[in-house]
Parts: structure tokens; C-alpha cells; sequence
């Protein structure tokens, strides 16, 4: 079924070359979560993995892993988690600050939203050279001492975000591998 819901999410999405720069092949995530089919595929697709690993809270990286994670978050009847971009939670937050090719950036997650016995997967649209990932992992493992897992629509594969976090012992679920 994989191979298959992998192949009709190749036939639909929409590829930008050169966005946002020369030589980026950008993988329009809204070309799939505008058709309504296709985003229940990839939701049910996920939720396959959250019954699997036995999650008990879905966390969301800004912004389109709150698309996917709050959908799959609802359909499983667990909490839904978000990490933000510097200053836009309330409240006390764990802070983690981290590389850009062109900077650094930040991400933060709310204090006491994650207890020490829950099962986190870690949600978002793509996985690319994983810089924004780790972060959310080292965030998360301030509070989680029960393991975290990554799911991700897409693995721009040529760009090794997912081998860097097997690498460093997180478990990785992707539906479609493509060039980035």
C-alpha cells in the first residue's frame, strides 16, 4: 500500500525548480493537501504508524506539521503538541536555538506539555537536511524519556535530514522520497 500511496503522491505534486533558489527543487506540499482524497491517504498513512508505535502525543513542527499532526492528532484521539518559531507560544517554553545555512533560528516547545512516560512522533511535511528536526528532538527530550519517532510526507533523500537522525537513534517514517 506504501509503494502505492508513494506513487499517487508522485503523480500529483507539484515541483518548482529553482524555488526558492537556483538548483532547489521545492515539493509543493498544497498541490496534495488541496485534494481532499489524497490528505485523508497520507492521515490514515501516519495513523498507521501512531497505532504501530503506540504514540501517545503527536507533536507538530511551524507550520505545515500542524496540518498533518493535528489531523492524524484528532482521528487518534491524542494530544496534539505544537513547536514554534521564537517568541509565539505563551508561557514557559523550552528554548533551542539552531543552524540555518544562512543564520540561526529558533524553536520553541511549552513546559510541562509532554510528560516523561509519553511516546512522541514528530510530525511535519518534509525532512531535508534536518536541522530544524534535531532541534525539535532535543526539545522534546527535555521532557520524553519513552522514545521519539519522526514522520515526515516527504524525505528529500539527496539532502540526508533522515540518515542524520537514524544516526543519532530516532526511528523515521516517510511516505515519498524525492529530490530536493
Amino acid at each position: 500500500m506504501k509503494n502505492e500511496l508513494e506513487n499517487l503522491l508522485k503523480k500529483n505534486i507539484r515541483v518548482i525548480p529553482d524555488f526558492p533558489k537556483k538548483g532547489i527543487m521545492f515539493q509543493d506540499i498544497f498541490s496534495l493537501i488541496g485534494k481532499p482524497h489524497l490528505l485523508k491517504k497520507i492521515v490514515d498513512e501516519i495513523s498507521k504508524i501512531v497505532k504501530k508505535e503506540k504514540i501517545t502525543k503527536i507533536v507538530g513542527i511551524d507550520a505545515r506539521g500542524f496540518i498533518f499532526g493535528s489531523i492524524v492528532s484528532n482521528k487518534n484521539k491524542i494530544p496534539f503538541i505544537p513547536i514554534r518559531k521564537k517568541g509565539k507560544l505563551p508561557g514557559p517554553v523550552y528554548k533551542k536555538k539552531y543552524k540555518l545555512e544562512y543564520g540561526f533560528d529558533q524553536v520553541e516547545l511549552q513546559k510541562n506539555s509532554i510528560l516523561k512516560r509519553d511516546k512522541i512522533l514528530i510530525v511535519d511535511d518534509l525532512i531535508a537536511t534536518g536541522g530544524t528536526a534535531i532541534a525539535a528532538a532535543k526539545l522534546v527530550e527535555n521532557m520524553s524519556l519513552k522514545g521519539i519517532s519522526f514522520m515526515f510526507v516527504i524525505d528529500l533523500y539527496n539532502l540526508n535530514g533522515a540518515s542524520i537522525l537514524e544516526n543519532k537513534g530516532y526511528k523515521v517514517f516517510s511516505i515519498m522520497k524525492a529530490e530536493g
